[in-house]
């Protein structure tokens, strides 16, 4: 496993019973207590080539089979339906924002609406929708997925808000937040471009972390996609999150797609 760490982690005792992997773009797969739970899977980048350009990164598979799957919002690059419709086993069900859960029960899937700070039990999991922003207006949900006395938090590619003292206080800190920093700067057709980044900047993903107080923060979404003008990702995003991250005191994992991120059961 490729690993950069600003800061030593503490980290005693792992669970092998446990596996939190990072796939291509801001997926995410966990697995524990014999089910598997992918978030924001994305194999099939054909639909956003026009917009997005091809991948300038190798494409990470997820497992073949698949117990759930958490979609923070119906963006192609966050909602892969085919993708979903090959591995998730067949009474498998699909969890988003109650706003979206029509459209994704039209593509055939099992849904259940996740309103905002109600917990759901998920087979061994428990997940519970949190607020985002969208950077385009649309529909969003960040979530906070907790198995095995962990806590992950992943947050799709909301943009800043104010939101993160109240998930602070109401769900008590992750033990690792997965956060979109590529900051990009879209010109999609038909809106008029603002200039304005439409997903968190490195600095602010950082600051998002200490927030909330993670024990570690896992920088995602951001790599894969550059087609300016109309997809233009922030130059060095990667070394600005982490210089960010250290001055906040932020311990920081970078993960490449495809490996695991080790987390440790033992808490401080």
């Amino acid at each position: 496993m490729m690993l950069h760490s600003i800061r030593a982690i503490a980290a005693t005792r792992y669970d092998v019973r446990m596996r939190i992997v990072r796939l291509f773009w801001a997926g995410v797969e966990i697995e524990s207590g014999g089910a598997t739970l992918v978030i924001d899977l994305l194999e099939h980048t054909a639909p956003i080539r026009s917009l997005m350009g091809d991948p300038r990164l190798p494409i990470v598979f997820g497992s073949e089979l698949l117990d759930f799957a958490l979609v923070t919002h119906l963006h192609p690059d966050h909602y892969d339906p085919d993708a979903l419709r090959r591995k998730l086993r067949p009474d498998a069900k699909v969890f988003c924002d109650p706003v979206n859960a029509r459209k994704i029960a039209r593509d055939g899937f099992t849904v259940i609406g996740a309103t905002l700070y109600e917990p759901i039990s998920v087979g061994p999991f428990t997940v519970t929708a949190l607020p985002a922003v969208d950077g385009l207006g649309d529909p969003q949900v960040s979530f906070l997925v907790e198995f095995e006395n962990i806590k992950l938090m992943h947050f799709g590619d909301t943009l800043w808000h104010g939101h993160w003292w109240k998930i602070r206080a109401r769900c008590g800190p992750p033990d690792v937040a997965f956060l979109p920093i590529n900051g990009a700067i879209t010109q999609f057709p038909n809106m008029k471009p603002s200039g304005i980044p439409a997903d968190l900047m490195p600095d602010q993903a950082a600051s998002a972390a200490a927030i909330l107080e993670a024990r570690v923060a896992c920088p995602i979404h951001y790599g894969a996609f550059h087609n300016p003008p109309v997809y233009s990702e922030l130059p060095d995003v990667e070394r600005m999150f982490l210089e960010a991250a250290d001055r906040l005191g932020i311990v920081s994992q970078i993960i490449d797609p495809g490996n695991e991120i080790a987390i440790s059961r033992d808490r401080p």
